[in-house]
């Protein structure tokens, strides 16, 4: 076994064909390193060019975001009255009576009272450390003293509790920007944020609901990704596969396909998509994917067409069927790998149509919403006037640029594989 893999290692390094190799053993181990062999030579012609060198670095970021991230990144989706719309940043802080500002961490407050409000950030903060401190707990709206929040910070003020767990949107609102004289007076005298960064940061704010828009972010990619290569595959497929047939059988077929593509192309490609959607009614998002390809490939179809039709007429296709190859032989052996950057810088720009298109779906209401995705979190903000609030505008800001950014990368990708694929190109540079 030993010997065998030497002489693998050797043949490889000397670029011999795999057919060479002395054993069937040998054979299925070259497989992966050819794999990996070529993997390397694409990435060093990449390198070559640097703007499809960072989009492919960014898909693999995005890769690594939305499809692993999400594993060790919980999706936040408990409502949070006190986090409605917070700013960027925002996260629960500890706010103490100014004769207790030594007071910064939970250990320190080991012993003490301190107070949170029910329906936010706080109860789950400290419920580790229930054992050792005192908890005192406050309704979000109390009947005693009016808001729960304002009877918290009152009682802070008055020293009947040591310390409070309290939003930062709430300091600015309740505390800084104070609207009372009496209680501004009494706020400012008494109370001193000891530590403004207690809790865990809400990177990019908190949404209609509290929730934390950057979970939302990191959960929102995979559906909304996978959907849109489920529409690029099936339209690139069909595209293939009918635009071949025609130009390769022609007659009647070809004239039957080719005025099928026709008839689809006369009818305006998202409002016929937006009437199937609305007759149709999806369980989940993904099937989505399949209306969007089954309504994308006529474009496609015809250039492919037009492709085949071209290239069939050259010399060494004539050579193939004077040689009475098949006709399976002719487009998989001899046309198609002189298709192949075509087709693959098709079918990433399907993709992107087809995310455009999912998106325009959702926003509209026309696409199911059980699943949470960058296009969701967009209909939410516009349902619920974030568009309009300054500080909700994270909420349709981060997925716009979470969807912006993956085009970018996807269209410098693939300008990378057209100069990749096409030897003209790389002789130009």
């Amino acid at each position: 076994m030993a010997c065998w893999i030497r002489a693998f290692v050797f043949q490889a390094s000397d670029d011999m064909d795999i057919q060479t190799a002395p054993n069937p053993l040998i054979a299925i181990l070259s497989i992966p390193w050819a794999i990996l062999r070529g993997a390397f030579r694409f990435v060093g012609r990449l390198r070559a060019n640097t703007s499809g060198m960072i989009g492919f670095i960014g898909l693999v970021a995005y890769f690594i975001f939305t499809f692993i991230l999400p594993r060790f990144i919980e999706f936040d989706n408990e409502p949070n009255l006190d986090e409605i719309v917070g700013p960027i940043g925002s996260r629960i802080q500890l706010a103490v009576h100014q004769d207790n500002a030594q007071l910064v961490t939970f250990e320190d407050l080991a012993g003490k009272t301190v107070g949170v409000v029910d329906q936010t950030g706080g109860p789950d903060l400290i419920a580790p450390y229930a054992d050792t401190l005192t908890i005192e707990k406050y309704r979000w709206t109390s009947r005693r003293a009016g808001p729960g929040l304002e009877a918290s910070l009152i009682d802070l003020a008055n020293k009947e509790i040591d310390a409070l767990l309290v939003f930062s949107k709430t300091v600015t609102e309740l505390i800084h920007n104070q609207e009372n004289p009496e209680l501004r007076a009494l706020f400012d005298d008494n109370i001193v944020i000891s530590n403004p960064a207690l809790g865990p940061p809400h990177l990019l704010g908190t949404d209609t609901q509290g929730r934390d828009i950057a979970t939302h972010v990191v959960h929102g990619g995979r559906v909304l990704i996978l959907t849109a290569l489920i529409g690029g595959v099936i339209s690139t497929v069909i595209a293939l596969f009918l635009g071949s047939i025609a130009a390769l059988t022609g007659g009647v077929l070809d004239s039957a396909l080719t005025a099928l593509t026709n008839l689809i192309l006369a009818i305006p490609r998202f409002p016929l998509l937006v009437v199937m959607a609305g007759l149709i009614r999806f369980d989940n998002t993904l099937y989505l994917g399949v209306l969007i390809g089954l309504l994308g490939w006529p474009p496609l179809m015809r250039a492919i067409r037009s492709q085949v039709l071209s290239l069939r007429e050259r010399d060494f296709v004539e050579v193939a069927r004077s040689l009475g190859l098949s006709t399976n032989h002719i487009m998989f052996r001899e046309i198609l790998p002189n298709m192949i950057s075509y087709v693959m810088i098709n079918f990433i720009f399907s993709i992107t149509f087809a995310m455009y298109e999912q998106i325009g779906l959702v926003v509209l209401g026309l696409a199911p919403i059980n699943d949470y995705t960058w296009g969701v979190m967009l209909y939410f903000g516009r349902s619920r006037g974030t568009l309009y609030n300054p500080d909700g505008a994270s909420m349709a800001l981060s997925p716009v640029l979470a969807i912006a950014f993956f085009q970018v990368c996807l269209v410098l990708f693939a300008r990378a594989l057209e100069e990749i694929f096409d030897p003209r190109l790389r002789a130009a540079v």
